[in-house]
C-alpha cells in the first residue's frame, strides 16, 4: 500500500510518532513508552508504514537480549508543501486540519495532565489566543517571512541549558 506524504503525516497516531522522533532517535520501546495511550502493535504497523513512505528510516540496530532492536529517525519533517495538498479537495483539507487540531488537544490535553489540578500558565510560558488584522496579500507574505525568520534561530537548539520542548502552532486564514 502506497501511501501520499499527506496520508502519511496527518493520521493521527502516525503523526504523534513523527513528533516524537523529532526530537530524538528512538526505538520502539522508547517510543511506546512516550506514547502510553497507543498500542504497541499499532506503533509496529505505523512505523512500517512512515519506513516504505521514506519518512523515517533505521538509524542503528542493536542486539539486545539476542533481538535486533532499531533506532528510528526522522527523515523529512512531518511538513506538507504546497506541491504535497495541491490536488486536496476541500474535504480533504477538512480531514487534514481535523486530524491536526485533534492532535492538538491530545498535546494541550497531555500537559494539562502532566501539570496537575492548578496548571501554571504563567511559569510554564503557556498561552492561547486569536487575532484578526488586515492584511493584504505582500503584507501578508512580509508577516509570515517575519515569524518564519524569528523562529528559525530556536530550532537550531539542542536539549539542555534548562530547555523544555515547546511547541507553537499557528493557523491563518481569511475572515468571510
Amino acid at each position: 500500500m502506497s501511501l501520499s506524504k499527506a496520508d502519511l503525516i496527518m493520521h493521527p497516531v502516525r503523526f504523534r510518532i513523527l513528533q516524537t522522533i523529532a526530537a530524538d532517535s528512538l526505538t520502539t520501546q522508547e517510543i511506546d513508552d512516550r506514547l502510553p495511550d497507543v498500542p504497541k502493535s499499532s506503533i509496529y504497523r505505523h512505523l512500517r508504514l512512515l519506513l516504505d513512505g521514506e519518512m523515517i528510516e533505521v538509524a542503528e540496530t542493536r542486539l539486545v537480549n539476542g533481538i535486533q532492536e532499531k533506532v528510528y529517525r526522522l527523515v523529512q519533517r512531518p511538513y506538507l508543501s504546497a506541491e504535497d495538498v495541491a490536488g486536496m479537495s476541500a474535504d480533504d483539507h477538512l480531514r487534514t486540519f481535523t486530524t491536526y487540531i485533534m492532535t492538538l488537544l491530545q498535546g494541550f490535553g497531555d500537559y494539562l495532565e502532566q501539570a496537575g489540578e492548578m496548571p501554571d500558565f504563567l511559569a510554564d510560558r503557556v498561552g492561547y489566543t486569536e487575532v484578526s488584522f488586515w492584511a493584504n496579500d505582500a503584507e501578508m507574505d512580509q508577516f509570515q517571512a517575519a515569524l518564519n525568520q524569528a523562529i528559525l534561530p530556536f530550532l537550531q537548539h539542542n536539549a539542555g541549558n534548562g530547555r523544555r520542548r515547546r511547541k507553537v502552532a499557528l493557523v491563518s486564514h481569511p475572515i468571510t
